[in-house]
């Protein structure tokens, strides 16, 4: 159990930290979808799925859940104040 939540937590810190350097602009990355992100791109997707759900239901991202033909997929636009904060305390 103990690898799983830090599995999670790897995920959630990639994909805040992405969104973080996207904002400032510094981003390598910055029209990659999070799938493929350096770090993600080998890990399973309902995994991702899962860890992007939760930033966007803690509202520390901006984004949502599209379904498309019984396939869903989370989108983020943007961090939100409370994902900024929570990166820059870090």
């Amino acid at each position: 159990m103990k690898i799983n939540k830090e599995k999670d937590n790897e995920i959630k810190k990639i994909i805040l930290i992405e969104y973080y350097a996207r904002l400032k602009g510094s981003s390598k990355n910055p029209e990659m979808h999070m799938y493929n992100f350096p770090g993600l791109k080998e890990m399973d997707n309902k995994i991702i799925f899962k860890n992007a759900k939760y930033l966007i239901d803690e509202n520390l991202v901006r984004g949502g859940i599209d379904e498309e033909k019984g396939n869903s997929f989370p989108w983020i636009t943007r961090l939100t104040p409370t994902g900024i904060k929570l990166i820059e305390e870090s």
